[in-house]
């Protein structure tokens, strides 16, 4: 990090050393409500690595669990707060074989939470059961992070309203 960025981290975020040595994740903590990159494609390129950790943990918590991409990406048009164009970015869904066997899937949910969270995902929300089980999380540049098993285990994440 910069010093210009590290000073406007400020009381913002508080990582205690023995947190950042236990992560293993490979995105770097991001303070929050700053977005994560000044363009779609640098957001694109932060939140594919926070969908690669997630599954990656996700598989090494389940090893009969293994995620491949099943959608590709799509991209939507925004609007910025300026009132300026943007793009949204779907990244490619991934999906496994087989779902999280259903005793599992709180165990399933911690960890996709914790891994998500220690990129700036908060807001844990249980999706409808109609829709099998799916928990969905927050940034506040608008991303999404979503996990579900149902028939298979799923994971997908959309990228918030950023600049071309």
């Amino acid at each position: 990090m910069t010093s210009a960025w590290s000073s406007r981290l400020g009381a913002s975020v508080v990582l205690p050393a023995v947190l950042l040595a236990a992560c293993t994740t490979t995105v770097t903590p991001v303070a929050m409500p700053e977005p994560v990159a000044t363009t779609s494609a640098g957001a694109v390129e932060f939140y594919t690595a926070v969908q690669r950790d997630v599954l990656t943990a996700l598989s090494a918590e389940f090893p009969g669990v293994r995620f491949e991409p099943k959608y590709a990406s799509t991209t939507a048009g925004c609007t910025l707060p300026d009132g300026t164009s943007g793009l949204t970015v779907h990244l490619p869904i991934h999906g496994s074989g087989r779902p999280v066997p259903v005793d599992e899937l709180d165990r399933a949910a911690r960890v996709f939470e914790d891994t998500a969270a220690r990129a700036g995902f908060h807001g844990r929300h249980v999706l409808p059961p109609d829709t099998g089980f799916a928990v969905r999380m927050f940034a506040a540049d608008g991303s999404y992070i979503t996990f579900g098993s149902y028939v298979a285990a799923t994971v997908g994440l959309t990228v918030g309203c950023y600049r071309e």
